[in-house]
């Protein structure tokens, strides 16, 4: 008697609802990402409310929940002494004032959405994984475009809503979207490249060129830093594959722990003046704000100046340090600094066993990871919601692309 043979495919678990979440998120990012990327918070928050349900049959890695858990909880802690905590009154009027809540609510929803999310069939992220590509394709092709035409699209699109919006402050918008393709152009590199059809490396060159111009006519250097180190990365995990992402775990951790003494080292070694001489006012800015920072961080490095003290520096810091790890050491100090180090070299931890499987997969995952880092040490608040939400769907993205790949190894 013959019997027959059964593919993994039709033999997993169907994911219907997971598919469809994870199809509607892929959707919704290059429109969110394009147009209001505040929104990217809400975007994640509702997926992992609507797929909490499915949370119960999953089995969520526990360890980076927990270091995260610990970092949001000694933000709670550290209210005690900011002297940016908000009076309990306020709790009633405006949430938003309460940053450390927030955080934790955001761990729970968009914890919940990653972890739902990785429990997906490989039918489900076969075509989560197509709507993403086409997403990202068109994405590429828009925020190109406008840019080149000096955001005349979305000044239209913005008279729409009956609001008016000045040039200088358009182009800026248009910048938004090349971060959502820098963090999502890996994941779908590898799509394409397991997808065996001519002209697949024509594809995606044109979609980093198209990124690159639109980030460079929008006047965004994070973004193209983020391409390049995120490309050089890639291609170390791609050709050298474990020992070269064993070498980043290291690597990375020592970003977040050592970084008010580079500044301080730089500041008295006379190199940051050398700095001073050749950057652009964008730049000029950013190191006074590390400078000023750094020299903060001294006064209280083991446990910080509270979560939101950044904003109560005055001009000194407009808002935040524009450096994850500079913006982590002054609010939390060296504590809060270790936690996000202990997390990012966990995320390098399982990168690393993606290697060994393939390295395809585990170069991908080390670009948008590294992209990430370099965005975040550069341009953005490390608490802003839609950020943190852009990582979470950036780790979704790759666990779509990983397995969606799976049937092919």
């Amino acid at each position: 008697m013959t019997q027959a043979v059964v593919s993994p495919a039709a033999s997993e678990r169907r994911t219907r609802w997971l598919g469809g979440l994870a199809v509607f998120m892929m959707v919704m990012t290059p429109l969110i990402g394009y147009a209001i990327p505040l929104w990217f918070a809400g975007l994640v928050s509702l997926v992992g409310l609507l797929a909490a349900p499915r949370l119960a049959r999953s089995r969520p890695p526990l360890l980076p929940m927990f270091a995260l858990l610990l970092l949001v909880l000694w933000a709670l802690a550290s209210l005690s002494w900011s002297p940016a905590a908000p009076h309990l009154a306020d709790l009633k009027k405006n949430v938003d004032k309460f940053t450390a809540l927030k955080l934790l609510m955001q761990l729970a929803l968009y914890g919940t959405a990653v972890a739902a999310l990785g429990e997906m069939s490989r039918r489900s992220a076969r075509l989560a994984g197509r709507v993403m590509l086409v997403g990202m394709m068109v994405l590429a092709v828009v925020t190109c475009l406008d840019a080149t035409l000096k955001a005349s699209i979305y000044m239209v699109l913005h008279k729409v809503t009956g609001e008016t919006i000045r040039p200088d402050q358009a182009i800026v918008k248009i910048a938004s979207g090349t971060y959502v393709l820098v963090l999502l152009f890996w994941p779908c590199a590898r799509l394409l490249d397991d997808w065996k059809f001519r002209g697949r490396n024509l594809v995606i060159a044109a979609i980093a060129l198209m990124t690159l111009v639109a980030a460079h006519l929008s006047g965004a250097d994070a973004p193209i830093a983020a391409l390049m180190l995120g490309g050089l990365t890639w291609l170390g995990a791609r050709f050298i594959g474990k020992p070269f992402v064993r070498a980043l775990i290291p690597l990375v951790s020592a970003l977040f722990i050592f970084a008010p003494m580079v500044v301080l080292w730089g500041v008295r070694s006379g190199f940051f003046g050398w700095l001073h001489a050749m950057a652009p006012p964008s730049w000029d800015h950013r190191l006074n704000i590390w400078a000023f920072a750094a020299n903060q961080i001294v006064e209280h490095a083991l446990r910080g100046w509270g979560i939101d003290a950044s904003r109560t520096f005055g001009d000194a810091i407009p808002l935040h340090t524009h450096n994850a790890a500079l913006q982590l050491w002054l609010e939390l100090g060296a504590l809060g600094a270790a936690m996000a180090a202990a997390f990012f070299a966990w995320i390098l931890y399982r990168i690393l066993g993606w290697t060994e499987i393939d390295r395809r997969d585990g170069a991908m995952a080390t670009g948008s990871l590294v992209a990430y880092v370099v965005i975040g040490g550069l341009s953005f608040g490390v608490w802003q919601e839609w950020w943190l939400a852009l990582g979470a769907i950036a780790v979704i993205a790759c666990g779509i692309a990983q397995k969606s790949s799976v049937p092919a190894r």
